[in-house]
């Protein structure tokens, strides 16, 4: 029974000592302006994204800023910029992933408008399976630019692994274990 309790205890210490809490992790996509129209093919088509009719398409990668596979992605958003290209009523779509999409009306003018859509479940799993999720912007009416996007994930980092245990720890090991087994014979004569 004490064995059992000090392995338990052990068990819980390494787990607490090797327990890591959530760290942002943030892709930014930043091309030259892109104006976006119903139904004409983005201009100019930046290095990197697909431009189709209206519509601008473009992979978010945390890879290259920490994600490593296998980490859990507790909570994620996407903050994208557009501007007022044309001073009329603008409508757009945002396609998240495979699962997820965000409408809106009127791109304001100046400084533009900045949406911040918090993913789904479903876009984070599509996420965490490789740290890469695809975002498509498109006009439903009206031009804007596309200025910029910025993703930032609270991720987990995945475990290095489990650490092999130190030789002192494996003596200390023996050495309680030892001291049971002889408690354990003397109390029983």
């Amino acid at each position: 029974m004490k064995l059992s309790l000090l392995t338990a205890a052990t068990v819980f210490c390494a787990a607490l000592a090797t327990s890591a809490s959530a760290i942002p992790i943030t892709d930014v996509v930043n091309p030259t302006d892109t104006s976006i129209t119903a139904g004409s093919t983005p201009s100019p088509c930046p290095n990197g994204f697909t431009c189709t009719s209206g519509k601008l398409s473009f992979i978010q990668d945390i890879t290259d800023n920490g994600f490593t596979l296998g980490s859990l992605i507790t909570s994620a958003a996407i903050a994208i910029h557009l501007l007022d290209a044309d001073g009329g009523s603008e409508g757009y779509t945002y396609t998240i992933g495979a699962a997820q999409t965000f409408s809106s009306v009127n791109v304001p003018g100046g400084g533009g408008a900045t949406d911040t859509v918090p993913l789904s479940a479903a876009s984070i799993a599509d996420l965490m399976a490789d740290g890469k999720i695809t975002i498509s912007v498109a006009s439903t009416s009206g031009t804007f630019e596309f200025a910029d996007s910025t993703l930032t994930a609270q991720v987990t980092p995945a475990a290095a692994g489990i650490p092999e245990p130190s030789l002192t720890s494996l003596i200390a090991l023996a050495f309680a274990t030892m001291i049971f087994v002889l408690r354990r014979r003397s109390g029983a004569r």
